[in-house]
């Protein structure tokens, strides 16, 4: 039911709301129960109980605790964000000059050639991007982690002369101060233990232990003592009836994820607890403490211990009464609940929009080829890693380095960023080798050096064919720098003394025709023979 229906009447109350949270709860509609219901405190009961900022969704933050347990022992639920986390990042920034991520359908991002000098300045500039020396990309890695673990995630900005910093703050320790009646949520609390400070409260008092209040971006605080100035960007996922608070898109599957790990919890204690003897064996006679003390460690020498299983226990007894009793002990060592396990992790696999075999699950009938993997690579790309990726660039990066490049003039002016898509599977599987790559570029995938090719990479043998047709052909002359030329690019030791001398002797060699040497002669002496007398 709307805060609007809930109004009663006979108050007369400003209808301004504060929040748009709905309240929900177990009715014959909805079929739920108090424990599956997360609901935000709505305006009416922050106003009565006088709260100032909004926790997620209360003080202890329990809801939030038992995501961030049901994250880290859910083994489905873990593997998928990891995988998300991990594309989103992908590998690595793409410097760009426009706005790579604009909502306009038609690209206004410039392509433009940075210098080598400004490409190094960027990598330098984001590789220590905060006092805890994170590079960008680590920062990057927990904001996508938080935003897919509990549907929100923090970004701080921190200004100062010639500086700006990011940083991750963690979703535990933020809460907002309550919007008022324009619904807007000017400011973010920031404190690393909200158990202690009141709701009630402003939370100055708590400053000395580093209780801060933060605007939202992009408005800036008051610049301190030391000409700080602090932003907070946050981002969630959308929920319908949350105002201040977004809901992690798995939130559907949190029972699964759960069972998830009550199923390991059970069978790893039923295989803690589980040992037990296989059987009793009971000995029934007159006998004292010593003779059965020796005869218990007798059976237990002969029948316990490596080599000694499978065999036979025999008695010859005269009276019936004294035969031994064995009771066996029988226990199951199958994992129990294989089909829930199943269910669960497939339930889990759906509610993040992934699919199994991305998620490690052999299906059956399927043979997981490159060709499958890519397709699912591809859908996953298009619904749910870019549409994180351009939130994240356009929200929380592209901010950081506009506001970077107005304190430091040394990065170039429009700079923006884009995220280079990782691709864990690629076509080189679906490549014929044979048909596609020389004696030479294969001997390369393998670390050897090309057979044709000299440490520079020329190509020896196209250049001496080319060389050799040339004075074959009598298009070139050989001439000394050739040779030298030859033996750089073949790694051979220079000439002796006795070749340089030839060369020094000769200049020149003229060119080799195809024709024999004595078909040039006979040509020669032919000429010189039949050459008329010069007039005189």
């Amino acid at each position: 039911m709307s805060n609007i229906a809930q109004q009663k009447p006979r108050r007369r109350r400003n209808n301004i709301l504060a929040t748009s949270s709905v309240t929900i709860g177990p009715t014959p509609q909805t079929h739920l129960i108090d424990a599956d219901i997360f609901n935000e405190p709505t305006r009416e009961r922050l106003d009565m109980g006088g709260n100032k900022w909004v926790r997620f969704f209360d003080q202890n933050d329990t809801f939030l605790k038992s995501l961030i347990a049901v994250v880290n022992n859910s083994p489905t639920l873990r593997r998928i964000i990891n995988d998300k986390t991990n594309m989103v990042v992908g590998d690595g920034f793409i410097p760009v000059i426009g706005r790579p991520n604009s909502n306009l359908a038609s690209s206004t991002t410039q392509q433009v050639t940075f210098t080598q000098e400004q490409l190094n300045y960027i990598e330098t500039y984001i590789d220590k991007v905060n006092l805890h020396q994170q590079n960008l990309a680590e920062v990057t890695t927990a904001l996508a982690h938080d935003f897919d673990a509990f549907g929100n995630c923090f970004a701080e900005l921190v200004r100062g002369e010639g500086f700006v910093y990011i940083y991750h703050t963690p979703v535990y320790m933020t809460a907002f101060r309550k919007a008022g009646s324009d619904k807007v949520v000017t400011s973010v609390g920031i404190y690393d233990n909200w158990e202690e400070v009141p709701l009630t409260s402003e939370g100055t008092q708590y400053a000395s232990k580093g209780f801060r209040e933060v605007p939202i971006y992009p408005r800036w605080s008051e610049k301190d003592e030391y000409g700080i100035d602090r932003s907070i960007i946050h981002i969630k996922q959308y929920a319908a009836g949350y105002f201040y608070w977004g809901l992690p898109e798995w939130i559907a599957a949190k029972q699964w994820a759960e069972i998830e790990y009550f199923i390991q919890r059970f069978n790893s204690s039923k295989f803690e607890n589980g040992f037990m003897p296989s059987g009793l064996l009971q000995f029934f006679g007159s006998m004292s403490n010593a003779e059965a003390k020796s005869l218990l460690e007798a059976i237990e020498k002969k029948f316990t211990g490596a080599g000694n299983n499978h065999k036979i226990f025999m008695q010859v007894l005269r009276d019936e009464k004294l035969r031994a009793n064995w009771v066996p002990m029988s226990q199951s060592y199958d994992g129990e609940f294989l089909q829930l396990q199943e269910l669960a992790a497939s339930n889990i696999v759906t509610a993040n929009r992934w699919s199994k075999s991305l998620a490690g699950f052999a299906q059956d009938g399927q043979l997981g080829t490159n060709q499958q993997l890519r397709q699912e690579l591809e859908y996953v790309q298009n619904t749910v890693v870019k549409p994180r990726q351009n939130l994240l660039l356009s929200r929380i990066i592209n901010p950081y380095i506009y506001e970077s490049t107005l304190v430091d003039t040394n990065l170039p002016a429009g700079l923006q960023f884009n995220i280079s898509n990782a691709m864990p599977v690629s076509f080189v599987g679906d490549i014929n080798i044979d048909q596609s790559l020389s004696v030479d570029e294969k001997r390369e995938l393998l670390g050897y050096s090309p057979l044709g090719n000299n440490d520079n990479g020329v190509d020896i043998n196209a250049v001496a064919n080319a060389y050799g047709i040339g004075v074959r052909s009598g298009a070139i002359t050989s001439q000394r720098e050739d040779e030298v030329f030859f033996r750089d690019i073949a790694n051979l030791p220079p000439m002796s003394p006795a070749v340089e001398q030839v060369w020094l002797d000769e200049g020149v060699r003229r060119p080799v025709t195809l024709k024999s040497t004595e078909e040039r002669e006979a040509e020669l002496e032919n000429t010189q023979t039949n050459e008329p007398n010069p007039t005189i």
